[in-house]
């Protein structure tokens, strides 16, 4: 019995220890006669193969490293253990102190939001009076009332022109939602919408239209969606709507020369206009054309970027050179992750494309139906599609002209040049057009966006009494 148990141990640790070779007592023990064919037994001093068979006999030194390899090994593994075990234990508190810095930021941005509320809300009181001044100037005090006015409108096209500012809140709703869902996170429809009126509320109250994404951004956190994601959204959104505005512009900037020029009679606005104008352009273009330069020439746009930073560092113009390094660097891995998303995604970035493009036709389509409900089909001999491009151009011209107006959402400098451009068109109703063009437009987001704020404010503390009634309940029973 005890010769039959030593070749199944033997096998046995063969089994557990296939490339090593066996003991020298356990090689010296004599066979028995009839052993088992499996599992085979190799001979003193043989190593095992892959399967079992017996190879060249293995050296001492050979075996003397095998059996080294194996402790070395375990110890590997612990200390891998180890690492991960640290690691899992110091990234809670890391996302902690994340959370707490994100929760500043927020707080600090609300504040910086409530004062250019304020300061805006300041602005477009000054702006109307302005406006009503300037509308009696150009008018010679015969602009229409607002009696007058109501008797003439055309209320079927006031019908379109409202149905066409909600296709264009739709539209840049379903950006959102083509976004999220590209990136995993299937957002309600209804939180898609809230996220669009976030953006152009926050846009419309704070300088240079600054304050909107970052809001979106919080929005989507508070939504299960990480920030580096929500960022991620919006920088796309963003980007690929400035193309599709920097497409229309141009198209209509450059074939409407002409058209500006024969409506603009007097040579110092109409030059105005048009420098202003193509000089606007340019500062929306920048956005659209640096990016196509990072994605096809990455380290060029890197390396000039840093050159020029580090020359401004030795003439100290600029301090801290590394950290503005940095933030070019983080600007370009956005850029990089632009290109990114369109060759991962070409057909949502040509769906979001489609979508991004109703915004300028809609924006440019909206003050012709406006100016048919006020004065009719016809104006100045033109009508239909002549009249169309007329108003298309001068709108594409007064808006690009006071794109670099720093004023929350470019307002007095807009109106100003709006109103400008459209005296010869609109005749008396100059002043009643001018401000509902920008109701539609801008004032209207405003309005909804204080609304949307008062809900909040409202769920918050109807939340806030049901978890203390709540409270008190439980503390009595």
């Amino acid at each position: 019995m005890k010769e039959q148990n030593r070749p199944e141990s033997a096998a046995q640790a063969a089994e557990s220890e296939p490339k090593a070779a066996l003991p020298e007592s356990e090689a010296d023990a004599p066979m028995a006669e009839n052993p088992a064919p499996e599992p085979s037994v190799p001979e003193p001093g043989v190593s095992v193969g892959a399967k079992g068979a017996p190879g060249a006999e293995a050296p001492p030194a050979a075996r003397g490293a095998e059996d080294s390899a194996v402790p070395k090994v375990a110890a590997e593994v612990l200390s891998a253990g180890i690492s991960a075990q640290k690691e899992a234990q110091v990234s809670p508190a890391g996302e902690a102190a994340a959370e707490d810095g994100q929760a500043s930021d927020r707080k600090k941005q609300s504040r910086k939001n409530l004062i250019a509320f304020l300061v805006s809300a300041v602005i477009i009181g000054c702006v109307v009076f302005a406006l009503i001044q300037l509308s009696n100037t150009l008018q010679q005090g015969d602009s229409a009332t607002f009696a007058e006015l109501l008797e003439g409108m055309n209320w079927w096209y006031i019908l379109i022109v409202a149905g066409l500012a909600l296709l264009m809140f739709a539209t840049d709703s379903l950006k959102y939602v083509v976004l999220t869902r590209c990136y995993g996170n299937k957002l309600k429809v209804s939180k898609c919408m809230k996220v669009a009126l976030i953006g152009k509320y926050y846009d419309n109250i704070t300088p240079t239209a600054s304050g909107g994404q970052p809001m979106q951004i919080y929005y989507f956190y508070r939504n299960g969606i990480s920030g580096a994601q929500g960022s991620s959204i919006t920088f796309m959104k963003y980007g690929v709507q400035m193309l599709a505005v920097g497409i229309v512009c141009v198209l209509l900037l450059a074939c409407g020369v002409g058209t500006l020029q024969g409506m603009l009679e007097n040579e110092a606005m109409h030059n105005t206009i048009l420098i202003c104008g193509w000089i606007g352009f340019g500062i929306n273009a920048i956005i659209p054309f640096f990016v196509a330069f990072v994605v096809f020439c990455p380290r060029a746009v890197s390396w000039v970027i840093n050159l020029f930073v580090k020359l401004l560092h030795k003439i100290k113009i600029v301090k801290h050179a590394d950290k503005i390094e940095g933030k070019i660097r983080a600007w370009l891995d956005r850029f990089a992750e632009f290109s990114q998303f369109i060759v991962k995604h070409p057909k949502v970035f040509f769906q979001l494309l489609l979508l991004c493009f109703f915004e300028p036709v809609l924006q440019y389509l909206i003050p012709y139906f406006l100016l048919v409900a006020m004065i009719g089909p016809e104006v100045m001999g033109m009508h239909g599609w002549e009249l169309l491009f007329t108003v298309a151009v001068l709108a594409c011209y007064a808006t690009n002209a006071a794109v670099f107006i720093p004023t929350p959402g470019n307002s007095g400098a807009i109106e100003t040049v709006f109103m400008l451009a459209f005296t010869a068109v609109a005749s008396s109703v100059l002043f009643w057009y001018v401000l509902v063009w920008r109701f539609v437009l801008y004032y209207v987001y405003i309005v909804l966006g204080i609304g949307m704020n008062i809900f909040d404010v409202g769920i918050k503390f109807r939340d806030s009494r049901r978890a203390r009634r709540a409270v008190s309940e439980k503390n009595r029973s």
